[in-house]
Formats: C-alpha cells, structure tokens, sequence
C-alpha cells in the first residue's frame, strides 16, 4: 500500500490546491493521501478564514482520505520547527512519500543546500536561511528545503517530491487573469472568492472569519495584564512588553502589528506574539509542549482513512477527540478554541469533543 503525504494550511483551499492535489494522485499512484493541517490559525500567525472543522470538511471534499491537524503550539511557529512536526506526525503514520508544491520544481536543490549549509541561529528560519546562505528561494522552496532538513535530520525513510507551483507566487496579492490565485490574493479580495475556489469552499463563505474581531479581546488581555506576565509569554522578548502598551492608542489589529514589526521584529513574528499574548500561553507551557510526545489528532478521513487507521491503531496512540488534562498541547488548542467560540459563537469547543468528519 503505497502512502502519501501532504502538508497544507488551506488558507483558504483554492483551484491551486486542487490542481496540486490531482497532480499528486496521478503522478504518486497513491493508494491513501494522508493530510497534515494547520490548527483554526496559521504559521504566520494569522487565523484562517475557516477553522479548523470546515477545513476538513473541505479537504475530505476534495479528496484527501485522511486529515491529521497540526497543533497550535506546533503551527504558529517558525518554518523550521512547523515543518518538522508536520514530517514527525507524517512518518507516524508510515507516510512514503511527501509532495509539496515547489517554485523550482527541483528536489535535488535541497540536497545541494542541506550539504552545504548549517544553520544554527534562533532567529525566524526563513530570514535567517536567506541572510546567512545568500540563496534565492522562493516560499515554498524554503518551506521545502525545511521538510528536506527535518527528514535528513531524523533520518527517516521518506521521499520528498516537488509539484511546479503554477500561474503565481506564494506572496503574490494582486489577482491576474487565471482562475488559479495565492490564497495570500484571495484573501486579500475575499468578495471574489467563487472565481478562485471550489464550490464545496466558497458556499462555507459565510462562515469566514473576521480576525479583526479578535483585537478587542487582545487589548484588553494586554492592558489588564502587568509587565511582568506579558514578560513570560511566549515569543516576548527583549523589552517588546513595554512597547505593547501602546495597543491604548489603537483601534484595530494591522496598523498595531505595522506599528510593533521592524527589522527585528518581522510582522509574522509580531502576529505570532500576540496570538500567544490572547492565549496567555506562557514560555515554560510552550517549552512543556513542544518538548512532549508527538500529539496526533485525527479530525477527518473517508472509507480508505478510516480502513487505514484501523491497520495502525495497534502500533500508533492517536486522538479522534480531545477534552482537558490528556496534554499540554491539546490544553493550549482548547483554550484557543474556547476563545473562538466566544468571539465567532461557532461551537468549536463541542467539536472538540466529538469524533472526527467524516464522508
């Protein structure tokens, strides 16, 4: 039984994705495709414009036979750390290969750079791998070369294999002709989202999310708090608590994220932060989490997912729900979607509790 993986935040899926995905199933002959995705918010610290469930729903639409998510804790981090769980959790479910989409197109670049160059600094891994190595690679391309590194690293028995990214960039946002767009350019025109998107995506439209709705809950988290907790949040450093108080003198989230990034402070950095800072997930529960066993929670699968876990489920501890006290890192993704649910009032934290979609 051949087994593939891939690695996906759905932000939102797009005709891109789709394109990407029949790419991999013709090209890979897989007998399963199995799906590791982002939690309700992204890498880059942003939250989707669905959450969680909805993106599920969406992925098992479109085909994938097995959604695998990855946890906040593990999601809303540098490329590197986020690249790494998304391959542990793949290889826990004994995936043979990964397909990713790739600018280049070209697997044997990250061989080349994985020989040549060591990186060995805290910063964010994408500013850092470009400044340090003097590499021209696009997003997806460093994203790639971080899935190579986390194979090589854990010498795990799994093949990366690349997907020509089509019609446009990563960080493209103005829309051209093609019905295939960023998802960076459909968000950014979100009342187009039928020309860019499968139907089973945009009839969810209404259920979109407005993350501006979320800086309310933030400021008052910030100016209720003393300089000393903000200080143990995680991803606040180096004296930013002090300029976080100035959230006083503003009345929405993107000009205080503009106002707090700067060359130190990337804004995906800052994003990151403050979702921490709303979470109140501390440094020590962040270390505590990202240093336990590899958390992995089912929330999708068809027929052939469904078979599948079955075949495994002697060799692999897995979650199809989760409530309080099974681990830190599903304690900080319930607290996230408790404030969800108090915010949107989109049952979040029922479904938690439930088992996983399924078609």
């Amino acid at each position: 039984m051949k087994k593939v993986g891939i690695i996906c935040e759905y932000n939102p899926l797009h005709n891109g994705h789709v394109y990407h995905f029949n790419k991999v199933k013709e090209e890979s002959k897989a007998d399963i495709i199995i799906c590791v995705m982002s939690s309700s918010f992204t890498q880059r610290g942003d939250l989707s414009l669905f959450d969680k469930f909805i993106k599920t729903k969406q992925a098992l639409n479109m085909g994938i036979d097995l959604v695998i998510e990855l946890p906040l804790i593990y999601t809303i981090e540098r490329a590197d750390i986020f690249a790494s769980y998304s391959v542990k959790l793949l290889n826990s479910l004994n995936v043979d290969e990964i397909w990713i989409g790739s600018e280049n197109n070209d697997p044997s670049i990250y061989e080349k750079y994985y020989s040549n160059i060591k990186i060995d600094n805290k910063d964010d891994y994408s500013t850092s791998y470009k400044d340090k190595s003097s590499i021209d690679l696009l997003s997806n391309d460093i994203l790639g070369f971080s899935y190579y590194k986390a194979i090589k690293d854990n010498s795990f028995n799994i093949k990366l294999n690349t997907i020509k990214r089509i019609e446009n960039n990563y960080l493209d946002s103005k829309a051209n002709d093609s019905n295939i767009q960023s998802a960076l350019t459909i968000r950014n025109n979100i009342s187009d989202i039928e020309k860019y998107t499968p139907q089973y995506v945009s009839a969810d439209k209404d259920l979109i999310l407005d993350e501006n709705k979320l800086f309310s809950l933030i400021k008052y988290k910030i100016l209720s708090s003393d300089k000393k907790d903000l200080k143990n949040i995680f991803f606040v450093d180096e004296g930013i608590e002090n300029k976080l108080y100035d959230i006083k003198n503003y009345n929405d989230l993107t000009t205080f994220i503009e106002y707090l990034s700067n060359k130190r402070y990337s804004k995906s950095r800052i994003k990151r932060m403050l979702i921490y800072v709303l979470l109140n997930v501390t440094k020590s529960d962040a270390n505590l989490a990202l240093e336990s066993d590899l958390a992995v929670r089912i929330l999708g699968y068809n027929d052939i997912g469904k078979s599948y876990l079955k075949t495994i489920k002697k060799d692999l501890v897995f979650y199809t729900n989760i409530k309080n006290d099974i681990n830190i890192v599903f304690d900080i993704e319930l607290k996230a979607s408790k404030i969800l649910d108090s915010v949107y009032n989109i049952n979040l934290l029922d479904r938690e509790m439930k088992g996983p979609i399924t078609k």
